[in-house]
């Protein structure tokens, strides 16, 4: 693909330039030659991850004088396909980040040997510290200033070591501020705040055994340790015998990124998590309130059909009450009554017609209605038999005629 300086000065800022060296499969070095032949500037370090954050971002435009003879480049894009065979090895996101980091600007990841405090929250944590720990000094005792110190860095080491500390941790707060990123104190804790999220952070110097003491009383030894806390996950990057922690500087900041979005990403998580089980528990409380309603309805409707089913029951027994009538030769006008009442009392049952009763619309239908297991011997009870004595329907066939 044939690119002219105005098209490739395109390409550079539309793009990180890792990602446009892996789709034309070449290096960071060769494509930013190129750049620096033909003039043409590239975004600086941050640049991606302002925009990313929303940042404000300024972009660099192509100078106009350029009078050199590379007028075009010429480079080859990857066959995807190509390019994902040639991977071996698993992509190591702290690599990637720490070579984003180093493509851009690197003299504020730089530790300063001299402490020049500037940052008011760096000369408030030395004053404090000062102050702490200097018992005998008596002017930092009286110092003015001692009522203007506010909240301060989390920073636990020797007297001999402040300085180096505090050198340290501002040039880890410029390296943040570089990237888009800041810093926040609250309740004496340091947090890093990247994407709108809080990890906590601090210095600490690793406290060793004093030989030959009996009490196993302890010291401080030098050895400075950067700590990162986040959950219940805790990662600490310290001297060694062959690198100092002022070496790591990268390491820490592309930790602290990718640690931001691990965060970020698991809270999107969680909150996704959240709505299905909001979901699952609104749809269990339909399904319950619906369960309800179907044995609300369908008690109503086995009522409403219980209650025809027995104004039938009646119904048919008037039949029968009548075929007999007409098979015994009986006209009884009492009985002819009886029977006109008892049809009424079905009607008044029944869930189709509901004829009103003056006395009976006083009760419950399924109440009056509900079958009982009488005593078989309730019959020759003396109760059953006042109960019952008077009633027409109750009196034995013999004593109806």
């Amino acid at each position: 693909m044939k690119l002219t300086r105005k098209e490739l000065y395109d390409l550079v800022w539309s793009e990180p330039m890792t990602t446009i060296c892996k789709k034309f499969g070449i290096s960071d070095n060769g494509l930013r030659k190129h750049c620096k032949l033909m003039n043409i500037p590239t975004p600086h370090n941050g640049y991606w991850a302002k925009l990313q954050y929303g940042k404000e971002v300024k972009k660099t435009p192509l100078p106009n004088d350029y009078e050199g003879k590379k007028q075009d480049v010429n480079l080859k894009e990857i066959d995807p396909s190509e390019a994902i065979v040639k991977i071996e090895k698993p992509v190591n996101m702290q690599t990637l980040r720490e070579q984003e980091i180093s493509e851009g600007d690197m003299s504020c990841f730089i530790v300063p040997e001299v402490l020049y405090a500037k940052d008011p929250i760096i000369i408030d944590t030395k004053e404090k510290l000062r102050i702490g720990r200097d018992e005998d000094n008596t002017y930092l005792k009286n110092n003015p200033y001692k009522s203007k110190i506010k909240e301060t860095l989390n920073i636990y080491v020797d007297t001999k070591s402040i300085d180096r500390a505090l050198c340290i941790f501002s040039t880890v707060i410029k390296a943040l501020r570089a990237r888009g990123h800041n810093i926040k104190i609250n309740n004496n804790e340091t947090y890093a705040i990247i994407a709108e999220e809080e990890i906590k952070i601090n210095i600490t110097e690793r406290r060793k055994i004093i030989p030959d003491n009996k009490l196993r009383a302890t010291a401080y030894c030098g050895e400075l340790h950067f700590n990162i806390t986040y959950g219940y996950s805790k990662l600490s990057y310290g001297d060694t015998a062959c690198t100092k922690l002022e070496d790591k500087i990268v390491t820490i900041i592309a930790k602290l990124e990718l640690i931001a979005e691990d965060i970020k990403e698991e809270r999107i998580r969680e909150e996704q998590k959240r709505i299905e089980r909001e979901e699952e528990k609104r749809r269990q409380r339909e399904f319950d309130e619906k369960k309800k309603t179907e044995l609300k309805n369908f008690q109503a409707l086995f009522t409403m059909a219980e209650r025809l089913y027995k104004a039938n029951i009646i119904r048919d027994y008037i039949s029968a009450y009548e075929k007999h009538l007409i098979e015994r030769g009986i006209e009884d006008g009492t009985i002819l009554s009886e029977l006109e009442w008892a049809k009424e009392k079905a009607d008044w049952l029944d869930p189709f017609i509901s004829k009103p009763d003056k006395y009976l619309d006083y009760y419950n239908k399924e109440s009056i209605t509900r079958s009982e297991c009488p005593n078989q011997n309730s019959y020759y009870r003396s109760d059953s038999q006042e109960l019952y004595s008077d009633n027409y329907w109750i009196r034995p066939w013999w004593k109806k005629k």
